[in-house]
């Protein structure tokens, strides 16, 4: 991991529900608001970076988040994410993944 480089907020998902049929996961009840998170590594992947998931899906996202470890947030899959660069730039995204094993840091994708 290299160094921070950016901040997020994010939003918890409300009444996510995984759809039977397609597996896909779905909000009725919207999000709330933004929380605040930290600073973080925010790695950008152009083209698209490709995971395959404990299902065996394929998942392809374009962020790679690395949080420090003492974040003592809730991250969840299906939250929205917002994140903003040291250089302006800002993006949201819904998390697709989230890798707490790690000693020093939380890696979040989306």
């Amino acid at each position: 991991m290299g160094r921070n480089n950016g901040t997020f907020k994010y939003k918890l998902s409300q009444d996510a529900q995984q759809d039977p049929d397609t597996g896909f996961y779905s909000q009725d009840g919207g999000a709330g608001d933004w929380l605040p998170g930290c600073e973080c590594q925010i790695e950008k992947q152009i083209p698209a970076k490709q995971k395959i998931g404990a299902d065996g899906q394929m998942h392809a996202y374009n962020y790679d988040v690395f949080i420090p470890k003492h974040f003592n947030g809730k991250l969840e899959l299906t939250a929205q994410m917002q994140i903003l660069g040291e250089d302006g730039t800002s993006d949201e995204f819904t998390i697709q993944g989230v890798d707490n094993l790690n000693r020093k840091y939380i890696e979040v994708w989306g």
